[in-house]
Formats: structure tokens, C-alpha cells, sequence
């Protein structure tokens, strides 16, 4: 029975991968500005640009309602039809994804989540202090690694990632969030306002 295990394991596999979504023809346009690839998402349009002044950056747009999961193997796929070359991927040091609620709505779940059990948030702060929110909601994803999906999808693409920056940073009320349900269900305490979005940079590097 043995020789069975590698088979199981095969088929397994491959049950997965094809349950997974089908990923939508990618557009490659190039102009005087930008080199972008697009996707039409049943008339949602999500798109990958690199600028032709600032060749070590990528900007990904894609508020369409997708799962995180094929949200970031649409991203991978971008990046490998605009950056066939692992060697030029190397080039690339930043990904903007804008904001986090739009572009990955998971992820800034997680981020109200960790500030409603962080002792470290103060609702009132942001008021009196700037940048306060800056500096709190950067270190927060730091040190609760709220994105391990974007890692993994990255990493299988060369890319090492590290959140670099982030401001813009918007607080409400766990009920004013479209996922406050959850939170409270998690254990929010509904009077508390949370960081729950924010404009977001990520660094990329060669990953080992």
C-alpha cells in the first residue's frame, strides 16, 4: 500500500489546482508613461503599471471583489507577463497596492482586529499627536505579519516582502467597517474607533 501515498498526494494536488479559478487574459500595453498589464474581472478592471520614470516600482490596482487568494495569483501572473525575466524582477524594489480595504479588504481586517487587542492603541492620540497612527499601524503589520498569503504568493516568484510604508490612515467604529460584523464577533469592543485602512507601500527583495 505504500506505493499508493505519492499517487494519493498527486491526485490530491491536482484536485486542488483545479478547482482553483481561471485566471482571465492578461492585456501587455506599453506608452510613453507606463508599461501596464490588465484584466477584465466580469467588467471590473484590475491592472498592474510600471512607470517609465520610476522603473523599480510597481502599482497594483484591483478593487474588484475577489477572494485574497485569487486576488494574489492574479497579481504573481501579472508580474511574470510584465517582468518575464527573474533578472529584471531583481529591479523591482516596491509595490503599492494602495488602499489596503479596497485592494486587499482580508488584510485590513486583520489590521482593525490587531489594533482592538492591541494595549498599545490609543483612540484619542491620532488627535493630538501626528503621525501617531503612521508609526502605529507600520509597526503593527510588522510585528503581526498580517500579510503571510502575499509573502508566499511573492516568494514563489523571486520576491522577499516587507511592508515599507503607510499613511492615509482611516479609523472608525468597528460597526462603520464593512467587515464590523466580524470584528465584534472576534471581540472588538464596538465604542473603540480602529485604524482599519491605509495607503500601503511594500519593499520587494531577491528572495533567498
Amino acid at each position: 500500500m505504500p506505493f499508493l501515498l505519492p499517487i494519493l498526494i498527486i491526485f490530491l494536488s491536482y484536485s486542488i489546482l483545479s478547482q482553483a479559478e481561471p485566471l482571465q487574459p492578461l492585456v501587455r500595453m506599453e506608452d510613453e508613461f507606463a508599461h501596464t498589464v490588465t484584466t477584465d474581472l466580469d467588467g471590473c478592471r484590475a491592472s498592474l503599471e510600471r512607470p517609465n520614470n520610476h522603473l523599480n516600482y510597481l502599482h497594483f490596482r484591483n478593487d474588484c471583489p475577489q477572494p485574497l487568494e485569487a486576488k494574489l495569483r492574479l497579481l504573481s501572473a501579472m508580474i511574470e507577463e510584465l517582468l518575464p525575466e527573474s533578472e529584471d524582477r531583481h529591479d523591482i524594489r516596491t509595490l503599492f497596492v494602495g488602499r489596503l480595504v479596497l485592494t486587499f479588504p482580508d488584510i485590513a481586517q486583520r489590521l482593525a482586529k490587531s489594533a482592538s487587542e492591541s494595549p498599545e492603541w490609543e483612540q484619542k492620540r491620532p488627535w493630538k499627536e501626528p503621525g501617531y497612527s503612521n508609526r502605529f499601524v507600520l509597526q503593527l503589520i510588522k510585528q503581526d505579519n498580517l500579510f503571510p498569503e502575499l509573502s508566499e504568493a511573492l516568494k514563489g516568484i523571486g520576491y522577499k516582502v516587507q511592508v515599507a510604508s503607510v499613511e492615509k490612515i482611516l479609523m472608525a467604529k468597528p460597526k462603520d467597517t464593512s467587515f464590523g460584523d466580524q470584528l465584534l464577533e472576534e471581540g472588538a469592543d464596538p465604542q473603540i474607533t480602529l485604524p482599519f485602512d491605509a495607503m500601503t507601500w511594500f519593499s520587494l527583495s531577491p528572495a533567498s
